[in-house]
């Protein structure tokens, strides 16, 4: 869109993810000041040369945030990379520009999100159900954009009929679907 206020929400809402996970990161650094929360899968104790395992965490607590990262961002890494990819169809403008800038917030923001993910669940998690915990958290903040969108389209669903339809005229119809799948999606967990 060339929407100004749509782009000042759109930059906003991927600050607030990039600012989330980055605390995420910083809190699971192998750094060893007092802010940091890595959590040790062994304890061995000063007066006896054998550790223990205080961790908990199997394979299975791994499987969860494998399939649960794939189901969240599989489709944010597709379409990310779909509008970097399409960007050669729209010849230098400012057009392709927008495209470019959105694909790839698209593709880092949800690269950011997995690498958050599987870095603080190695440092912190010890069971299976810190592990289901911490990466629904992280994968929440994900969802930051599609939440705004659906609040949008209760706060003020005529502003944002404006800028979905400016959108899918400039690319001839081809996102219509993605954007009524939005709108319904909304409109039945609203009836509900």
């Amino acid at each position: 869109s060339s929407n100004v206020t749509a782009w000042v929400l759109a930059l906003a809402v991927l600050a607030t993810q990039a600012l989330c996970f980055t605390f995420f990161i910083d809190a699971a650094s192998l750094d060893f000041g007092d802010d940091r929360i890595w959590i040790y899968a062994f304890s061995c104790p000063q007066n006896n040369l054998d550790c223990q395992k205080t961790s908990d965490l199997t394979s299975v607590g791994w499987i969860f945030l494998t399939v649960f990262a794939l189901v969240y961002l599989v489709c944010d890494i597709w379409s990310g990379l779909k509008l970097v990819w399409g960007v050669s169809k729209h010849g230098v403008s400012m057009k392709s520009f927008r495209v470019f800038i959105g694909g790839c917030s698209l593709l880092s923001i949800t690269s950011l999100a997995l690498y958050a993910t599987v870095v603080y669940n190695f440092a912190t998690s010890r069971s299976t159900l810190d592990m289901i915990f911490n990466t629904v958290i992280l994968l929440f903040v994900n969802d930051l954009d599609e939440k705004l969108f659906t609040s949008l389209h209760v706060i003020s669903p005529n502003w944002l009929e404006r800028i979905t339809t400016e959108i899918a005229t400039n690319f001839k119809g081809r996102v219509r679907i993605n954007i009524r799948y939005a709108a319904s999606n909304h409109e039945l967990r609203h009836e509900h």
